[in-house]
């Protein structure tokens, strides 16, 4: 089983690579990823309000595991961990605005 989890994960960081992936950086690791991240308008008294909305997937190959709270820099923009999902090769991180 670890022979494809190996094979797995070894494709995956060849197609970051290949796609010119968005790069995350935690706990002094730089990885490529897959970002996604936008802003989200909300009705607030006097307009709207604009928040933050993102994530970002990794393979888990030579990653720390990601702590809830804890902060990483993608693409150079620093945000905190919201949340953390995984399957047996990869993280998806579900991000915040670390002035939120």
């Amino acid at each position: 089983m670890s022979d494809w989890r190996d094979i797995t994960a070894t494709a995956l960081g060849d197609a970051l690579g290949y796609m010119q992936a968005d790069s995350a950086t935690y706990q002094g690791v730089t990885v490529d990823c897959v970002a996604s991240e936008r802003e989200s308008q909300t009705l607030a008294i006097g307009g709207f309000e604009s928040h933050f909305i993102g994530s970002v997937r990794l393979a888990k190959a030579g990653f720390p595991v990601p702590v809830k709270g804890s902060k990483i820099s993608v693409n150079g923009t620093e945000r905190r961990i919201g949340d953390v999902a995984e399957d047996p090769v990869s993280w998806t991180l579900y991000l915040e605005d670390v002035t939120r």
